[in-house]
């Protein structure tokens, strides 16, 4: 039996945010210099670096840059432009062979997998060129959980940022799971009203009613309820075993998952990018880019052992499919929610008190958006 108790939750009486928090592109741009370009954002899975020779092109905050792992093994991210003309140097059909050196495909300009300039036809004759000063323009990567991490202008380092679910990444083994599936979505909502549909079970019992069935919405708890991280667990019912369609594990319970975490889903949202979903038996990682005032993209990411997809009795579809069910259902309301709070004659209400980490989260993001600005 689920010995499981939620913990008393209150908005201590906030109400919603305005509606132009999530059209306004003035307010858009204010992110952009104070939230998104101070947070460590999720790039992606190491897994998907090519460990021996290749280097992957993408693309964070609208600015294009490449991974790469420098001649030590080292995982390095640059942006993708060349020193002499600009042209673009990673694309997604030159990467794999640019693995060993980059190299300019408009004239040539060659690169060191740590960014040096190596070699620039022609340049030579030129007294006044210094090929020390034409290097890459890096940008600062670290590499945590199995994650790859970027930050255009770091205030401490990743470990130190999500020291407080360290431990959780510890226990799930995160750094050790393999990438079974993928799911991505175009969603036509702002970033926010994302993260806080995520951050919140008030809506489960009318829009998700078979994620209510296997977690009871007022069966939750909050380990984490002020700053950039937040969330906590969720008790499973006594019929259920994980979230599937069916209830029963997709694979083998994770490690050494003590009997409280074998019976709960916990729930994380790491602002500005990504959500972590803890379960028995996988984790799954929503990452969350913005597109602009009033569009997102959201990729979905399965996390199991690598040992636990040789064996009979590895099941994902059956998660697969309830959450591809519960993130449509999600986007559809995140999307009304978009459409309701552009009319200009929106006001806010009050928050209850099972959106406490809604309020929470704008609590948060109300303050970097000011403190950050020098507003």
């Amino acid at each position: 039996m689920n010995e499981f108790t939620p913990t008393p939750r209150s908005a201590r009486g906030a109400y919603g945010i305005a509606g132009e928090y999530v059209t306004s592109e003035v307010i858009y741009q204010k992110e952009s210099a104070s939230i998104f370009s101070r947070r460590w954002l999720c790039a992606g899975r190491l897994e998907e670096l090519d460990p021996k020779s290749s280097c992957l092109p993408i693309s964070l905050e609208n600015q294009s840059l490449f991974l790469i792992r420098d001649e030590s093994g080292i995982v390095r991210a640059f942006r993708n432009f060349c020193r002499h003309r600009g042209s673009q140097l990673v694309t997604e059909t030159n990467c794999s062979s640019m693995g060993k050196r980059i190299q300019c495909p408009y004239h040539a300009w060659t690169y060191s997998r740590s960014g040096d300039l190596t070699s620039a036809p022609n340049m030579a004759d030129d007294d006044n060129f210094d090929a020390k000063s034409h290097g890459l323009m890096e940008v600062c990567c670290e590499v945590f959980g199995g994650f790859i991490w970027i930050n255009f202008h770091p205030e401490e380092s990743v470990s130190q940022w999500l020291q407080p679910i360290a431990q959780h990444f510890q226990d799930w083994q995160i750094s050790d799971l393999r990438i079974t599936h993928e799911l991505v979505y175009d969603v036509q909502a702002n970033w926010k009203l994302i993260f806080q549909n995520y951050s919140e079970c008030y809506h489960c019992p009318i829009v998700h009613p078979m994620l209510n069935r296997l977690t009871p919405y007022q069966g939750s708890s909050n380990e984490l309820d002020e700053g950039p991280i937040l969330g906590g667990p969720m008790g499973l019912a006594e019929s259920s075993q994980t979230m599937s369609c069916d209830g029963k594990f997709a694979g083998q319970p994770i490690g050494n998952l003590n009997p409280d975490q074998l019976r709960s889903v916990y729930y994380f949202t790491i602002c500005p990018t990504m959500f972590l979903s803890l379960h028995p038996d996988y984790v799954l990682i929503h990452r969350v880019e913005r597109i602009d005032t009033g569009n997102s993209k959201v990729t979905c990411q399965f996390l199991f052992p690598p040992d636990t997809t040789e064996q009979q009795t590895f099941a994902p579809d059956q998660a697969i499919e309830f959450w591809d069910i519960t993130n449509r259902q999600d986007w559809e309301v995140c999307e009304l929610a978009q459409r309701g709070m552009s009319d200009p004659a929106y006001l806010p209400g009050p928050y209850s008190p099972l959106e406490s980490v809604v309020a929470a989260f704008d609590r948060n993001y109300l303050l970097e958006l000011d403190l950050k600005s020098g507003d």
